[in-house]
């Protein structure tokens, strides 16, 4: 049975890069600096340095467990992913890094599953827990902020990059019908699309405090679909060099048509957000 999530990325990236996410478009014109750039994003909303501990919730192919490695320098990185090729495919780049198993735990399995957290963390407490592009594909992501407040330190800090509903969707009964046609193609569960004041609420309910949240649907959500729309019109021999099956592109242009429709029409945004662990579980 093949993945939902798998190596397709692997085709919009340069050589030597397999980032997976919808990228930080703010200066860059290129797939793999502006996922670089919204991993950049997100680890210095999390506040990381030295002596962060992390768990980071979906590391897709491995290259953000390399930026807090390198980049930030952080102590430990841990982690679980849902996808089998994906997991292996990051094993692998932290082997060729030089990354030993003392640095570096990562897993493949459900985040929502508690075995999964104790068989990648033991008995031990990150500092920092991280979801890069990808919370909404969680089964519950209420339940993972439950968890996550569970096993972070005293104070420690969750950040992650994430969709909700606008205040003030443009949504009559044939939009809405259209974005939970594209929520369930995209394995998203509708209950974890929602304004940002239920957000909010979801994680003040949860133990979190301090919360910021940051809005960059401008550079993420028309700049991913400007990208896409760019590399569709490339010469077919041109794009063969991005070795972009059919397939796939299919897969982008939709994406990258819903995403644009979604932001003219301010039924979705995109945000960083961060808060600290501000009671015990």
């Amino acid at each position: 049975m093949s993945e939902f999530h798998n190596l397709a990325e692997l085709a919009l990236n340069r050589e030597g890069q397999s980032w997976g996410n919808l990228g930080y478009w703010k200066t860059a014109i290129d797939y793999s600096d502006a996922c670089r750039a919204l991993a950049l994003l997100l680890g210095e909303q999390a506040g990381l340095d030295r002596q962060s501990v992390i768990f980071d919730a979906g590391f897709g192919c491995g290259d953000q467990l390399l930026l807090w490695l390198e980049h930030f320098r952080v102590a430990q990185v841990h982690g679980a992913n849902l996808s089998r090729s994906q997991t292996a495919h990051a094993r692998e780049k932290l082997t060729e890094a030089g990354f030993p198993g003392a640095a570096t735990t990562i897993v493949e399995g459900d985040i929502n599953d508690p075995d999964i957290w104790s068989a990648t963390l033991g008995t031990n407490h990150p500092s920092h827990i991280l979801a890069l592009d990808c919370a909404y594909h969680f089964p519950d992501r209420a339940a993972f902020f439950a968890t996550a407040q569970q096993h972070l330190v005293p104070a420690g800090r969750l950040a992650l990059t994430d969709f909700m509903l606008s205040d003030h969707p443009q949504m009559g009964p044939l939009a809405h019908r259209l974005l939970r046609w594209m929520l369930k193609r995209a394995h998203i569960a509708e209950a974890n699309i929602v304004r940002q004041d239920r957000y909010r609420r979801q994680l003040r309910e949860a133990g979190f405090g301090e919360i910021h949240i940051l809005d960059i649907s401008e550079q993420v959500m028309p700049a991913f679909a400007a990208y896409i729309q760019a590399l569709r019109h490339k010469q077919p021999a041109e794009r063969g060099r991005t070795k972009l099956g059919w397939t796939a592109l299919v897969k982008y242009t939709v994406t990258s048509r819903f995403l644009k429709w979604a932001y003219d029409r301010s039924i979705l945004r995109y945000y960083v957000i961060s808060g600290t662990r501000t009671r015990r579980g």
